[in-house]
Parts: C-alpha cells; structure tokens; sequence
C-alpha cells in the first residue's frame, strides 16, 4: 500500500489532544483526512499505509510514528548532500514510481549522463523490462537491498549520487521547502554548487562525470574511518597515507593505497582503536588525487562559474564559501584533493538560528554527524531528517520522505501540498 501524511492542528497543547482524538475517530469510521488543511501552531503528524493504521498510531502515545514539533516558522532548513558510499540498487525506487519530480529530474539527470560515461545508471538501480503508458515498469525493481560492486565503482557512484541528490532537491523545492543555506560532503559539494547557481545543471553534469571517468582512471586506493582526533594519527600518516576528511573532532577519516591502510587498520584495532574500510574504490580527498586536478582545472575554466545565490559551506576551508573561490576554477579542481573539512563546516551551520538540516542521499551519515557534533552539544534535541532509508531500514523511502515532509510543515514550514501527488 501506497503511505500516506496525515495531519492535525489546533491552537493550544490542550486543544491539540482533542482534535487528535477527533481525528482518530474520523479515520476510524472511514473518513479520510487530507494532510495541510488545517494550520494552526500547534501541529502534529503521522505517516501511515491507511487511515485505521493512522488511527490506531495517533492513539498510541508511545508510537515513534507520531511526531508533534515545536512551532518556529523562522528556523532555517538546510540542505545536506552526501558523498559517495552508502548508495545501494533499488534505492530511491519508491520515489520514482509515486513522485513525478523526482522521476521527471532522475531521469533528466542520468539520460544527459548516459553518454557522458558510457551506461545506463538506471540499470544500476532499477529494472527497465518493459513500459506502460509511457511509464517504465518498475515490477522487476531490486527487491532486496544490497550491496553490488558495480555501484560503488567511482565511474558508476559519483554521477548517480549528483542524480539522486539534484532530483531530491528539486522534489523538496517543489513541495516549497526553500533551503536558507547548503552544505555537501565531498562530492556533495558539487550538487550544492549547482543549487546555488554557481554552474548550471548540463555543466555540472559533465563536470561530475569527467571528475569521475579521472578518478576511475587512478591507481585503485582504500578509506578508513578512524575514531580519533587527527593528533594521535600523525604518526600512522606514512607510506602515503594522509588525512582525508575531518568528519569531527573524534572521527577522522585517512586514504592510501589500499595495502598501507589494511595494514593501518589492523594496527589501530590491535591498539583498540576503532577503524572500519569505507565502501570507496579509490582513495579520495589524497595525494592519489593529484593527477586529477588540472585536467579538472581546465574543464572548469571552460564553462561559466558565477558568484553564489544560496549561501553553502565550503569543504576546502570549512567556512561559508566566498564570491572569489565560488568562481575559480581551481578551487573546485583542487577540491577532490583537499582535505574535508566538514566537522568546521558544521560548526558554523550550528551557529545558525536552531537550524534544521535534511540529508539528501541515502542513510543518516550526515545527520549522525551533525547532531553529535560539540556545536550542538548541551543545545536540547536537534531536529535532523532524512530523505532517504539506509540499506538496512525497514522503513520505505516514501514513507520516509513523507515524515520529513510532515515535520517540517508542523516546525511552521510552508508546504505546497497540490504538488503532493502521488501516482
């Protein structure tokens, strides 16, 4: 069954309980209850398959489904993109059956890519067997989450993370979610940029596919996510390793050739210090990058960059991004080379006024971090949401989609529910 929002809104806490159980006993006699009709301050929301499952989750006070928000209309979203790693087949295929802008923008993004790296992402993520009214048939979806080599091969992940990520953008943008700012991770970075105007869609696309056909064409590397502060590790950063990304105070992530860091790896667990190899098949954000960066310089200089519209956090320099570095080439060809600055990145998104980030790729990696952070810390619950279930959730990514739609709208964001149609 197809999930659906349901809503309920009253003008005080204690109202707000009685019109839940007016709610709860409308939906359970069989009348069904539009989400957004209604929109006083105090809010609360519930996702569910039919409206006696609603019924019976908004009677329940102990459900996790249930969720009421604290009403501030003046909290600034912003919007996260990930980086590479945690993509899987089969994600995103409830979005791209039942929301239109998500299908229309995907496939947008991935027939433009299609030649630009000689495959179709499509079949990496969905089984195209055969078509109805003009709609693919998406009956041989990848039933099972998994991992698969192909889609976490460079050529392959990048480009479908820029996809993923845009097309989710452009469904929330849609719904009249309106980021303040940006933030990405690696290449995430990319999709922000492109967010914010500083190149346009076609440009990005290519850009994100020679960036990835250049890494593809490196030495094979490795990753490591490593539970300490970049001091302790100084002396681990030999035979070409080096740090990668500064994730947090606590969790540092180092790239090398892939023999150097298995070695690493099982040194720093024979020392109890907790490690694990990321799902990458290159090593990133290293000195294995080099040869990338000025073939990259000079694509990027051969396509017009301008200065920001949205503000976005920089990776390089873990700071609001500059006019002068937003348009220079070779910041974004020094960029797959840099160290990730992203834990400094976070620490000014938390000096916004209580700020609601929403990952945009798949998994909560971002939102871990963001609400674990220091900058956070002692500040009550952060209100993080996600777009996209992990490869292990349970939950649908409509399902989740929803709920993140439905929290947003009950903090006091302005929610274009005519375009919440679902085919």
């Amino acid at each position: 069954m197809t999930p659906r929002l349901f809503s309920v809104s009253a003008e005080t806490p204690a109202e707000l309980e009685k019109a839940t159980e007016g709610l709860a006993k409308r939906l359970e006699g069989g009348l069904e209850s539009p989400a957004g009709h209604s929109a006083l301050p105090c809010r609360r929301v519930v996702v569910a398959d039919s409206a006696a499952e609603a019924a019976r989750r908004l009677r329940d006070g102990r459900s996790k489904d249930v969720f009421t928000e604290a009403y501030d209309p003046g909290r600034p979203v912003v919007f996260m993109f990930s980086g590479v790693g945690d993509q899987y087949p089969g994600m995103a295929a409830g979005l791209y059956r039942h929301l239109s802008v998500f299908r229309q923008e995907l496939d947008r993004c991935l027939r433009l890519l299609e030649p630009e790296i000689g495959m179709d992402l499509r079949k990496l993520l969905f089984s195209l067997t055969a078509s109805v009214k003009g709609k693919p048939d998406l009956a041989g979806l990848f039933d099972q989450r998994g991992s698969s080599q192909e889609i976490h091969q460079t050529l392959a992940a990048q480009p479908l993370a820029f996809a993923t990520q845009y097309a989710m953008a452009q469904s929330l943008l849609s719904l009249g979610v309106r980021p303040y700012a940006l933030i990405g991770y690696s290449l995430g970075e990319y999709v922000a940029g492109c967010l914010a105007g500083v190149f346009s869609l076609d440009d990005a696309l290519h850009l994100t596919a020679l960036r990835a056909r250049l890494v593809s064409a490196q030495p094979e590397g490795a990753m490591l996510a490593v539970t300490s502060a970049p001091g302790p590790l100084a002396p681990h950063l030999r035979n070409g390793v080096s740090v990668a990304a500064l994730d947090s105070p606590e969790l540092t992530v180092l790239a090398g050739p892939v023999e150097a860091i298995e070695r690493l790896g099982k040194l720093l667990l024979d020392q109890e210090i907790a490690c694990r190899r990321l799902a990458t098949s290159h090593a990133f954000h290293s000195p294995m990058m080099d040869p990338v960066v000025e073939p990259l310089r000079e694509a990027f200089a051969g396509v017009s960059l301008n200065p920001p519209s949205l503000p976005f956090l920089s990776n390089v320099t873990g700071t609001w991004i500059r006019d002068h570095e937003a348009t220079d080439p070779g910041y974004w060809a020094r960029h797959p080379r840099q160290t990730i600055r992203f834990a400094d990145g976070l620490a000014e998104l938390w000096r916004l006024h209580e700020p609601i980030p929403i990952e945009l790729g798949p998994g909560q990696t971002l939102t871990n971090l963001a609400v674990r952070h220091p900058a956070h810390r002692g500040r009550g619950q952060a209100l993080a949401l996600r777009t996209l279930p992990g490869v292990f959730e349970t939950r649908t990514d409509l399902e989740l989609l929803l709920t993140t739609v439905g929290r947003l709208w009950a903090t006091g964001t302005d929610i274009n529910w005519s375009a919440l149609n679902l085919d």
